[in-house]
């Protein structure tokens, strides 16, 4: 019994290297996790971890930022978004880190936005009010 040992990978949820372009070093398997991970080397020298959306491929290029492309693995803020938008990892309160739809294979769609607030409608079918301010 016991099983072999686990190392545990760090993930960034909050994904606050803003504005500083990285590339998909590697795609690998996390036994901790049900979702892909993805290493990203960023233009500075530093790797971090991401949770790896479907589409994302080793060499693409990727970035957090306000102006960001809306490309899986991009991060940008929900104010920024198109209605219909497909996200995940999504942050409850302003840099809290991504705390919602972090399963593998898990979208929500952005529903709606009203000044300050976005309708998300999640996996599970609820639909939860969100600040889309960054």
């Amino acid at each position: 019994g016991g099983g072999a040992k686990r190392r545990y990978r760090l993930i960034d949820f909050r994904r606050d290297k803003l504005n500083i372009p990285a590339t998909v070093a590697a795609i690998e398997y996390d036994p901790t996790r049900s979702a892909n991970i993805a290493l990203l080397k960023y233009a500075d020298g530093e790797k971090r971890y991401i949770l790896a959306p479907l589409g994302l491929m080793v060499g693409q290029k990727v970035s957090a930022s306000d102006d960001a492309d809306i490309v899986p693995g991009n991060a940008a803020p929900l104010k920024r978004l198109p209605l219909g938008t497909e996200i995940h990892n999504i942050e409850v309160r302003p840099h809290g880190g991504g705390r919602l739809v972090r399963s593998a294979g898990m979208v929500a769609q952005l529903m709606a936005k009203e000044g300050e607030h976005a309708h998300v409608k999640l996996p599970s079918g609820d639909r939860n009010t969100l600040r889309a301010v960054r």
